[in-house]
């Protein structure tokens, strides 16, 4: 049996145990409902079924049961759907707009249903409700604060952006922002962050008015630093084992504060790193490490190896962030909590090594969020195009 046929029938028993946990969740009218919404994709939207399964969810079926739970909310009934032949999460959408919406919804939106659980997946899924009955997105009861011209550039946002990645991007341009900080910012964890929505706003200020004075490499550890001293919770090793503290300075503000003093505390902390980080370890991910060769032209010489593997302790990231120069060791408690995986690709040949870049996975929504180089350059040329042909074998997005 090829690999292919073996992925194929795993992939069958994941969905069947999926749709089987679903029915033993939901209540009786719900379950009713998701009997019927799968038996309508079975003849119509079969594609759904091949969503992904990330850490044990499925996030098709994860999307039929939710539509299920807002059974009150549906305008229409599923079997009256017409279907499509569209990629799953194209599907989820078109389904979830024909039951729930009288007026068009944007494509993206659709990720509300399969959204991963976290503080805002109910909300995102009444926002779509909501604005499918008409009202205007800024209206909504939301985490950021939505100007006029910010909700037409977030309804304008394209079909494959996670709802954070355009809600943060609107944002952005709606203050002023060039496309390269705009860029750089959605690059980094924070937007995946929607709390502190009255916080942000004055960093992205601080970053628009500075903007001759910022190196755009910088912006990433700038934000890593803002966000581990104001919003992140530290895990401490303690005689009775570890513990996670409050974050170092939760009232941190950038008001009165100049470039120079900014990075001059990013420095400091980034040089503590190494010191802060702890000794910690967690389980490696289900994604599979990738190596590929390259023979050298002298045949004499050694060939190339491109190796992409995990990190797995606190050390190993503090030795990736020393090589780049970056501050990667700041996120040993992320992963530690499982909130992060880190992965590094660099290049052997013979005995010597070279680091090439850190790749940040978040595997709840199954996307490859950061990917940074040396003193956090951008992946681009051979670093990138092996970064998409990974990203494509373990069906990760790349939002960056």
């Amino acid at each position: 049996m090829s690999s292919a046929e073996r992925f194929v029938r795993h992939h069958k028993r994941q969905t069947d145990r999926a749709i089987s946990e679903a029915y033993s969740r939901l209540a009786p009218d719900a379950s009713a409902t998701f009997h019927e919404l799968l038996r309508c994709i079975r003849d119509r939207g079969a594609r759904i079924l091949d969503a992904p399964v990330v850490n044990g969810r499925h996030q098709g079926i994860a999307a039929l049961a939710n539509l299920s739970r807002f059974r009150n909310a549906h305008v229409r009934r599923g079997s009256d759907w017409c279907g499509t032949s569209a990629s799953w999460h194209r599907a989820v959408a078109s389904l979830a707009h024909h039951l729930t919406c009288l007026y068009a919804v944007p494509v993206f939106l659709g990720a509300s249903w399969h959204a991963a659980e976290d503080d805002y997946a109910e909300k995102k899924r009444e926002w779509f409700v909501a604005h499918g009955r008409g009202a205007s997105f800024r209206s909504l009861d939301l985490p950021i604060a939505m100007s006029r011209r910010m909700e037409h550039i977030f309804l304008q946002s394209r079909d494959h952006f996670s709802i954070e990645h355009a809600m943060r991007r609107a944002e952005l341009l709606a203050l002023g922002a060039s496309n390269e900080l705009v860029d750089a910012v959605l690059a980094t964890r924070v937007v995946m962050d929607l709390r502190h929505g009255a916080f942000w706003p004055t960093v992205w200020r601080f970053l628009i008015a500075n903007g001759q004075a910022i190196d755009v490499a910088q912006v990433g550890p700038l934000l890593d630093f803002v966000q581990a001293i104001r919003h992140e919770r530290v895990a401490v090793e303690t005689r009775d084992g570890t513990v996670l503290r409050d974050p170092p300075q939760p009232s941190f503000s950038m008001k009165g504060r100049t470039v120079q003093s900014v990075l001059r505390l990013m420095r400091e902390w980034h040089r503590g790193l190494g010191v802060t980080t702890g000794g910690f370890s967690w389980s490696p991910s289900p994604l599979r490490p990738m190596f590929l060769e390259e023979p050298s032209q002298d045949s004499s010489a050694p060939p190339m190896v491109w190796q992409l593997m995990e990190l797995t302790n606190s050390e190993q990231l503090r030795i990736e962030g020393s090589a780049l120069h970056h501050c990667v060791a700041s996120y040993a408690g992320r992963c530690w909590r499982g909130a992060s995986r880190i992965w590094s690709l660099r290049v052997r040949r013979g005995a010597k090594i070279r680091h090439v870049l850190t790749i940040e996975v978040d595997l709840n929504k199954r996307a490859i969020i950061q990917a940074r180089g040396w003193c956090n350059r951008s992946a681009a040329g051979k670093s990138r195009r092996l970064l998409k042909e990974w990203a494509a074998r373990e069906r990760l997005r790349l939002l960056i």
